[in-house]
């Protein structure tokens, strides 16, 4: 006698089935929601590495007095550093956050820049810089230096906050 598997079996074994694979779906979507949360946490924490390590080589390459200028929530930073990342030979470098574009800016220059002259590229002196954009949404940006340190804080949305206190050379001991 041929035997045959009855509808109850075949529900029993439809059902099972399904609930193993919604457990497989269940898991499978917990990973990709784990794994996306981890892509996010480490491009904050690179991020904010990478202009960590832009603003190290910058301040530890100065060769000029560190100018900081204090205003509300935001400090600009200028100096003539050693580093540069365009290839400009002994290039001023400037850190402030534009309150236009509410992001971190970092301007490598020729000479030192006065944010209120406008006429900078191409002139007959033939100053020009580059700027870059380094972060969005910047709280805030602090510096001071005191002694042989200057000590730094960087918050901006989107990656981890920055503070550091680093130890520069003689020729910044003396803000202007």
């Amino acid at each position: 006698m041929k035997r045959a598997f009855t509808l109850i079996e075949m529900m029993i074994a439809l059902f099972l089935t399904a609930m193993v694979f919604t457990y497989l779906y269940a898991v499978l979507d917990n990973v990709k929601k784990e794994h996306l949360r981890y892509e996010r946490s480490v491009a904050r924490i690179t991020d904010a590495q990478k202009i960590y390590d832009l603003m190290i080589h910058d301040l530890s390459q100065i060769r000029s007095p560190v100018r900081i200028i204090h205003e509300a929530g935001y400090d600009r930073i200028s100096f003539f550093t050693a580093h540069s990342v365009y290839g400009i030979a002994r290039p001023w470098v400037h850190y402030f956050v534009s309150r236009k574009e509410d992001a971190l800016i970092r301007i490598e220059s020729t000479v030192p820049i006065d944010f209120l002259r406008t006429s900078y590229i191409g002139d007959a002196q033939g100053t020009y810089f580059f700027a870059d954009r380094l972060a969005k949404g910047c709280d805030s940006l602090r510096f001071s230096v005191v002694g042989s340190k200057t000590h730094m804080m960087l918050k901006c949305t989107g990656i981890e906050p920055i503070v550091a206190t680093l130890y520069v050379g003689d020729a910044a001991r003396k803000p202007r």
